[in-house]
């Protein structure tokens, strides 16, 4: 199953997205384990774990900065 598919399925009123770029605290360039972000979220978690789960998904800034710039402005 690919990304688009998994989405649709889950439908979109249950997808939450947070860009990493307004998130993050921190992040730490190291030689041997690659690099390493610390990021802040508002989703809840118990000792069970996170009460959604998170996946991290990389995409092409140009990319996703066109696909932004060419959706019709809201009235």
């Amino acid at each position: 199953m690919n990304l688009s598919s998994l989405i649709a399925a889950v439908g979109d009123d249950n997808v939450k997205f947070q860009n990493l770029d307004e998130c993050m605290q921190g992040a730490t360039r190291t030689k041997r384990d690659g690099n390493r972000v610390t990021f802040c979220t508002d989703q809840p978690f118990s000792m069970d774990g996170m009460q959604r789960l998170g996946l991290v998904l990389w995409l092409d800034r140009d990319a996703v900065a066109a696909a932004l710039n060419s959706q019709p402005t809201p009235p």
